[in-house]
């Protein structure tokens, strides 16, 4: 017990999350509206690498997603199942399918629908499902767990939610657009 503090607790290959002080590099996505992209990438300090991004980028970047459980592995591994859609390095383009299977991947981590997108209302179902589906395989391999029910519901349900959502908030947007215009 004596080195609880300094030891990873794992949660699947190569992931963890980190019980000491020390920073722990985790998984961030930063999104680009022009070009519509999205980066893909790891960092102890994301907010920190999204302001040194923002130094040399035109358009205004937001990080939409950071966590400790996945590290380097998953983001190589998520490199490798996004490469149709790389832009140029870790930079791929926010297309439906990307879109729709890293909402998926945000799902099944955090069991929240990332509502406040309506950037991202072109989400591809079918990616939905494949991003739920990549992110339990990824932290847990060999099946011993029963991720499905840390969300609480099932991928198919909650694209359906998150699709009456961004048509919400995407309602929401045009209203505040034509007050601003008015």
């Amino acid at each position: 017990m004596e080195n609880f503090n300094k030891e990873w607790i794992l949660f699947g290959p190569q992931t963890g999350y980190s019980v000491s002080e020390d920073a722990v590099e985790g998984l961030y996505l930063i999104y680009c509206g022009e070009p519509n992209s999205v980066k893909i990438g790891i960092s102890k300090t994301p907010l920190n690498r999204l302001s040194n991004l923002r130094t040399g980028s035109p358009s205004k970047l937001h990080l939409i997603f950071y966590s400790k459980l996945l590290g380097k592995a998953a983001e190589e591994t998520l490199h490798q199942s996004l490469v149709q859609h790389r832009r140029t390095g870790e930079w791929f383009d926010w297309n439906g399918e990307v879109q729709g299977f890293l909402l998926g991947v945000i799902f099944a981590v955090s069991g929240v629908i990332q509502v406040s997108w309506p950037f991202a209302a072109d989400a591809d179902h079918s990616m939905f499902i494949k991003g739920v589906d990549w992110a339990h395989g990824f932290l847990d391999p060999n099946n011993e767990w029963t991720l499905e029910a840390m969300t609480g519901m099932g991928g198919e349900r909650a694209f359906e939610l998150f699709q009456s959502w961004c048509d919400v908030a995407t309602a929401r947007n045009r209203e505040k657009d034509e007050v601003i215009q008015a």
